[in-house]
């Protein structure tokens, strides 16, 4: 589950020992690292404009993230290759 936020991410020193909130700067909380890995399948898919099937978006969801990537960008420069 990825959730937007407009919050307070930038504090300024103010005094000796305290920090005052500096700003409003949007951000996401990310409490769940599948709905990150089903957010890239999707901009994945997004961009190569080819749907996977639930299968494979299954089996890409079990992978760690750095060997997800990896795997999107090795799909994705192949796809560039074949297309003529």
């Amino acid at each position: 589950m990825i959730e937007h936020h407009q919050g307070y991410t930038a504090i300024k020193r103010y005094g000796r020992n305290s920090f005052r909130p500096a700003g409003k700067h949007p951000f996401k909380m990310i409490y769940s690292a599948r709905a990150v890995k089903y957010d890239l399948i999707q901009q994945f898919e997004a961009s190569t404009g080819i749907i996977l099937p639930s299968g494979v978006k299954e089996a890409l969801c079990r992978q760690p993230v750095p060997f997800l990537g990896k795997q999107l960008a090795v799909m994705k420069v192949q796809i560039k290759e074949n297309k003529p």
